[in-house]
């Protein structure tokens, strides 16, 4: 663990009832990386905002556009599969309340066991094929939506064995070399992206299970529940992250023996030499929602290179002063600054939530910006405060409070107005 820096610090922390001074001791069920939420503030995790808003990638966490809703062209369906994916998607294709999950689960389910049967005689319906992993994702997002965490689960895992087999679930390795073969089958180049976010989905899942489970504990006395379902998470969020750091440490030698340059180990992570089946939002947001994992499980170690990373692949928000780009580099340096905020690194605190406040004044309108606006005052607040500088922290407490109002975020106002008051008594 890190060294406290200052007792004062210490003290601080404890002072208010929680386990450090940032506005980020809140409690978050994560979505998605770019989707904006308020936040949810009153227990000792660190959850923060999420960072980007980006409609076109809402349904799922990775970012790969429609991998949970993907089936091809219809026809590649035989007629009876066809005729049970229409009446899952009357079921499920509609608003919610006029949504029907069981019977879309029930449906997806038969469609799956019939292409199964179908699959074992006929190549064109192999477990693998991508409409047969497509149909698997859907059925997993509709245990999702209805909260049926061992269904997902269960499915997830279902999908991870039909793409990648025993080898493959075992030893991200493999999935790099295929990644890296440039003769690749277009379809299984599709599986093996699809199976790194049905991966970062089943981390997730994992996740949410073990946070179930710990509010279960004080009721059950069982730990060891919540333990394995946080090792399980550790260990697909590990998985992906070998997958894309090694497939991109590999694709960023191969260019440099291309030109005569020599190799490097732990290459800096640049947008321009990404492969090209990697986004830039994919990655950010498989580093984030990692990093946010070994945060809450106090693995700064690992959680804030991650975060830098992002902030690389972002450009630190100064790529041609992109709006997006530089209200998402201002959410990332909120994370940041929390975490050193956490570690009792009050300097690094203070250079992040300074130059995060530096990008989000530059769009004020903007909600990301906005949102870390206040993330990033508390927090300047919390690092002055440690430092015995009480004016000073008055005046970030006070204007994150007079924000926070502005952006009608009640719980982050009292917050602030808790440190208020307990500065001025």
């Amino acid at each position: 663990m890190f060294r406290t820096t200052t007792a004062k610090f210490s003290a601080f922390a404890a002072a208010g009832g929680q386990r450090c001074g940032s506005y980020f001791c809140s409690s978050m069920h994560r979505r998605s990386f770019f989707t904006h939420r308020k936040l949810t503030l009153g227990d000792n995790s660190w959850r923060t905002p999420i960072v980007i808003a980006a409609a076109a990638i809402a349904a799922s966490t990775l970012g790969f556009v429609g991998y949970g809703m993907f089936f091809g062209p219809a026809s590649q369906y035989p007629t009876p599969v066809r005729k049970l994916l229409r009446e899952a998607g009357l079921a499920y294709l509609r608003t919610p309340n006029k949504q029907d999950l069981p019977k879309a689960v029930d449906r997806y389910t038969e469609a799956l066991r019939l292409l199964d049967q179908i699959g074992s005689s006929d190549p064109k319906h192999a477990p693998d094929a991508p409409h047969v992993t497509g149909l698997v994702a859907r059925l997993a997002s509709v245990y999702t939506d209805m909260g049926d965490i061992d269904g997902t689960i269960r499915t997830y895992t279902d999908l991870l064995h039909r793409i990648l087999g025993d080898d493959g679930m075992e030893d991200p390795r493999t999935q790099v070399r295929l990644l890296m073969d440039p003769e690749l089958d277009a379809g299984r180049r599709q599986n093996i992206l699809r199976a790194l976010g049905c991966a970062n989905k089943l981390a997730e899942t994992y996740e949410a299970r073990a946070t179930r489970s710990k509010r279960r504990s004080v009721l059950l006395a069982d730990p060891d529940m919540e333990s394995a379902d946080v090792r399980a998470a550790s260990r697909w969020y590990q998985w992906c992250l070998q997958v894309v750091m090694l497939t991109y440490q590999n694709h960023f030698n191969h260019q440099q023996l291309e030109q005569g340059k020599p190799l490097v180990n732990t290459p800096s992570f640049d947008p321009d030499t990404l492969p090209r089946y990697f986004s830039i939002d994919v990655v950010t947001s498989l580093f984030y929602n990692a990093a946010t994992f070994f945060s809450a499980h106090a693995q700064y170690g690992f959680a804030v290179p991650l975060l830098q990373r992002s902030l690389d692949l972002l450009r630190r928000g100064t790529d041609g002063g992109k709006e997006p780009n530089v209200c998402r580099s201002s959410i990332l340096m909120s994370h940041l600054a929390n975490a050193a905020v956490l570690m009792s690194d009050l300097p690094a605190a203070e250079k992040w939530s300074i130059d995060g406040l530096a990008l989000a004044k530059q769009f004020p309108r903007n909600a990301d910006c906005l949102n870390s606006f206040v993330a990033l005052t508390y927090d300047l607040g919390a690092v002055y405060d440690a430092a015995g500088k009480a004016d000073s922290a008055r005046v970030q407490y006070r204007q994150a409070a007079e924000i926070a109002r502005v952006v009608e975020d009640g719980k982050a106002e009292k917050l602030a107005a808790a440190a208020l008051g307990r500065l001025s008594g």
